[in-house]
């Protein structure tokens, strides 16, 4: 039995220790504490065996638009969560939410259909707002207003986050994620002195971002049915 194998096994031993038989809950109790003891297992090795990950899929292999990443952040900091992106030259990259089995589920869902939903607002501010500009601007400016977007569900996300995030979490990157690099993303404004139409592309974007609705999910209910005012 190695110390993962282990760990699985003291989860169950607890849960038994909860039994309302006095005897099966000490046996299963001292069993428990037996294998921490054999194996080196801490109470927040335990504890963070409950922090799971949940993944999302995006179109950028190595270096996402900042704005998604901004995305990801707010969402992540709503639920308690830590995310990472990974990529490499020949295939999509993803984004990755860590946390409590409920919290990372959701806010995963969360994040695919606010950027879905932003996407589709994009491709509209393109069409709509950007038609005498040649392809490079127009992914410019619309990066812009999706800067905005993305500020105005921050605002909204900001309110609902946690003060802290869970130790079992903390102690789950450190186990797990310690020297994750830090992500290179892409800000195509950089540098650039913004004309009066760039700023009014990240307004529009603040104010088109007032549609999206980001709750506090109910305990209780499964992930997808928790997340209210999203749609999809």
């Amino acid at each position: 039995m190695d110390k993962k194998t282990a760990i699985s096994k003291i989860r169950k031993c607890l849960a038994l220790s909860k039994s309302a038989n006095e005897n099966e809950a000490a046996t299963a109790l001292k069993q428990a504490k037996a294998l921490m003891n054999k194996f080196g297992v801490t109470d927040m090795d335990v504890m963070a065996a409950e922090i799971k990950e949940a993944h999302v899929k995006t179109t950028a292999k190595q270096r996402p638009p900042n704005w998604e990443g901004w995305l990801g952040l707010s969402i992540a900091k709503a639920f308690g969560c830590e995310i990472f992106f990974t990529g490499a030259y020949y295939r999509p990259g993803q984004w990755t939410f860590v946390g409590d089995e409920i919290s990372s589920e959701i806010a995963q869902y969360a994040f695919s259909v606010l950027l879905r939903q932003l996407k589709r607002q994009r491709k509209q501010f393109i069409e709509e707002q950007c038609q005498r500009l040649n392809k490079s601007n127009k992914t410019r400016r619309a990066d812009l207003f999706c800067k905005g977007w993305v500020g105005t569900v921050y605002g909204v996300a900001k309110q609902l986050a946690p003060e802290r995030k869970s130790e079992a979490l903390t102690h789950y990157m450190e186990q797990h994620h310690k020297n994750m690099p830090v992500m290179a993303d892409r800000d195509r404004n950089k540098g650039r002195d913004l004309s009066e139409r760039d700023i009014a592309a990240y307004w529009a974007g603040k104010a088109a971002g007032e549609t999206a609705q980001l709750n506090r999910a109910m305990s209780g209910d499964s992930s997808k049915q928790a997340l209210i005012g999203v749609a999809a």
